[in-house]
């Protein structure tokens, strides 16, 4: 590693030349399922990062207005992910409405899944679960479309602590609340696939985890939220793996990389996507290279050298069986 005294970097806190990519366990192309990509000029950077890590295909969370553009600068590279108009976001008829002119639209520009961002935030500003009777519509519209679907449920237990964002849970509910809507949601929709975000929200417990997989054959989880799952990987390395090898059809890569401002430069890029491939593919144990106020200090990384059938299936082999691409 060319550790490199006084970095300040938050994504380069070692020092490290990312541009001096390792040579990788696998050849397997990489597919992330998970990014938010604006305007092209902001994507450049993502994207060079990407290419030296070997991310052929990436599928973006992209707002409508920007697809054209996209598209036009990296076709054979994207897919998109239809979201609403969050910043507009409001319980009534209005906004509904056009999130529904909007799913339509994503559609007719190809896109397959479409995400539901049911964080704890959204339960304390709107009272709004996958439950509530504001989504029905949006549901059943999305099922008519042929949408396959992301969800985001759980945050960090790190955020549910006396001292966390969550710890009022006449607010927020406890992580564990977050939960029966989602359950209630694959039931509902099956058996169509929904991939719940950033290893479901709960890589603090692969036991809870598994047997959330067990109960729902539709879904699906993805790796994304990179410094989140780094951080929690390191605390439990083994019963990680563990679950990563017994469950290795059902993990998709991803990384949950956002290209605008404030991040563009290379390293903040290249640095989720070196974390993830150390992660996964080798045995390496120390700190971490992004800064994490949430982790231990310093932080740390845990390398789980997963079996190339399991990485090739993470990378790729699973969403082009799941027919996503």
């Amino acid at each position: 590693m060319d550790k490199t005294d006084g970095a300040a970097d938050p994504a380069n806190r070692l020092g490290l030349d990312y541009q001096d990519v390792p040579r990788w366990r696998t050849s397997a192309p990489l597919v992330d399922v998970h990014t938010h990509l604006y305007d092209p000029p902001h994507a450049a950077l993502f994207f060079e990062a990407a290419t030296r890590y070997g991310v052929e295909t990436v599928f973006t969370m992209s707002p409508l207005e920007q697809v054209a553009g996209l598209r036009a600068e990296y076709a054979d590279r994207l897919r998109f992910i239809a979201v609403p108009r969050w910043k507009d976001m409001q319980l009534d008829g209005t906004f509904r409405d056009q999130w529904l002119r909007d799913l339509a639209a994503f559609r007719e520009r190809g896109a397959r899944l479409c995400k539901f961002w049911m964080a704890p935030p959204m339960r304390e500003r709107f009272g709004l679960t996958l439950d509530h009777a504001f989504m029905e519509p949006v549901i059943e519209e999305a099922l008519q479309m042929g949408y396959a679907f992301m969800v985001h449920a759980g945050d960090p237990s790190v955020w549910w602590s006396p001292q966390g964002k969550y710890a009022d849970v006449s607010k927020f509910g406890t992580k564990a609340d977050q939960y029966p809507p989602l359950e209630r949601f694959l039931d509902r929709v099956a058996p169509r696939v929904v991939i719940a975000a950033h290893m479901g929200g709960w890589i603090e417990s692969p036991e809870f985890l598994a047997g959330l997989l067990a109960r729902h054959a539709n879904l699906v989880l993805d790796t994304s939220a990179t410094k989140w799952i780094v951080r929690e990987v390191a605390r439990r390395p083994e019963a990680v793996r563990a679950f990563m090898i017994a469950h290795a059809d059902r993990v998709l890569f991803g990384s949950d990389l956002v290209a605008r401002e404030p991040y563009e430069h290379f390293d903040h890029y290249a640095s989720r996507y070196w974390c993830q491939r150390t992660m996964w593919e080798r045995d390496y144990r120390g700190e971490s290279p992004i800064e994490d106020p949430d982790a231990d200090d310093p932080p740390q990384l845990a390398g789980l050298h997963l079996p190339d059938d399991v990485l090739r299936a993470v990378y790729s082999g699973n969403i082009a069986r799941l027919d996503l691409l």
